[in-house]
């Protein structure tokens, strides 16, 4: 019995649709051995190993010192949003304006805001398989239900419109994409991506677009939903963060683009949790869009390297079935061959299997819908990834 319960606690039903993120109970895991003095091979953070580019540090330094630590716009100053939407219409050829963008504690809470200001009870929100962990539980919690698209593996896991219309109902509210896609580094193709949209119009149902990793894509080029937003802005929103991009986790600073009543109320629902994203943050990322993308690139030529080595490396182990990730800077390779030997019967239990036997930490495909694969970030150090494939080919010999 837990604590809660002989206390005689009683939460709200709500709390219990909702699980801890498996990402996170990863991390927490692997920090704790790490703290007793063992060397693990973390391949579990989704954030980047780089620094903060240092013009970016800079800007938040000198926010502090010149004292802009008040209070702003719940929604962020008119100078981030400018920037935004800015950036944007020269990447994409739009026509936003600030009212057509909120900033928030990270492109998860504009997420989290999101499912609160569209989504009611009995309402369903359609999330291609593997999907990030968060959405799921962020359907669930604000009362609506996630109903989840298969994508085939020898597709690399690509979204497919075929895979959304299979599962849609006249229940259906709203369809998540996540491109590039974590866990698997999937990029949807544009011509599907086209096929949802104006489906998504049709249906007169919204399609929320992750794009948190737009900028790290290998093969051929980013296909964003913002392309359609002069046509169609009352169903298209996109989400972006600023964590990725411009290695920027800790800093907390995402955002939402959408129709200007959208943006509206979830700027309503965010001056009653957080109110402003951190000033200093907000500084910081002004710089970091009105920059050049130098660091960006460094960067994305180092997980190019990554990848390169990574893929045939794990390929190379028994067992293992790993195909070159379109984008983001993780791999999902296929690990069922191992399943029903030793202690491993699933992707949870050779994750945990890869701690104790190698100490080497992966997240269970299982926390993203797919039992059949485990995530492994390439965020890291070459050194790290090169002895962490060394430990998982010695681990698994023992199978």
């Amino acid at each position: 019995m837990s604590t809660a319960a002989r206390s005689g606690i009683r939460f709200a039903d709500r709390i219990h649709a909702i699980q801890e993120s498996p990402t996170l109970a990863v991390m927490n895991r692997a920090a704790a051995l790490t703290a007793s003095a063992v060397a693990v091979a973390d391949f579990g953070p989704g954030e980047p190993d780089f620094a903060t580019p240092r013009h970016v540090g800079e800007a938040g330094k000198r926010a502090i010192d010149q004292g802009f630590t008040k209070y702003t716009n719940a929604s962020g100053t008119k100078a981030l949003r400018d920037a935004i939407a800015a950036r944007y219409n020269r990447r994409y050829d739009t026509r936003l304006a600030t009212e057509n963008v909120i900033t928030g504690s990270g492109g998860k809470q504009e997420l989290f805001n999101l499912m609160l200001a569209l989504i009611q009870e009995g309402d369903e929100v359609i999330i291609p398989v593997p999907y990030w962990v968060s959405f799921p539980d962020q359907v669930a919690f604000a009362g609506g239900k996630p109903v989840f698209a298969q994508t085939d593996p020898e597709n690399q896991y690509r979204p497919r419109f075929e895979d959304i219309a299979a599962v849609a109902t006249d229940r259906t509210r709203a369809v998540i994409i996540n491109s590039p896609n974590n866990p698997t580094g999937a990029v949807i193709a544009e011509s599907d991506l086209a096929r949802i949209v104006e489906w998504c119009v049709a249906r007169d149902i919204f399609l929320i677009y992750d794009e948190t990793y737009e900028l790290f894509v290998y093969e051929g080029r980013h296909a964003s939903a913002i392309a359609w937003f002069n046509q169609h802005p009352e169903n298209v929103i996109v989400v972006n963060s600023m964590s990725k991009t411009f290695a920027m986790t800790g800093w907390r600073l995402g955002y939402a683009i959408a129709h200007k009543d959208i943006i509206s109320m979830l700027g309503k629902i965010q001056s009653h949790s957080t109110s402003n994203p951190s000033t200093i943050s907000q500084a910081a990322a002004v710089e970091a869009l009105n920059g050049d993308d130098t660091e960006v690139q460094r960067m994305f030529n180092a997980y190019s390297e990554r990848r390169a080595w990574l893929v045939p490396a794990l390929n190379r182990i028994a067992g293992f079935c790993c195909a070159d990730p379109d984008g983001a800077f993780y791999v999902f390779p296929d690990i069922n061959a191992f399943f029903g030997r030793g202690p491993v019967r699933d992707s949870t239990t050779f994750a945990s299997f890869l701690l104790d036997e190698a100490r080497v930490a992966v997240v269970p495909g299982a926390a993203f819908g797919q039992e059949q694969g485990v995530r492994i970030s390439y965020a890291t150090s070459m050194e790290r990834i090169r002895e962490g494939v060394s430990r998982i080919e010695a681990a698994v010999r023992k199978l």
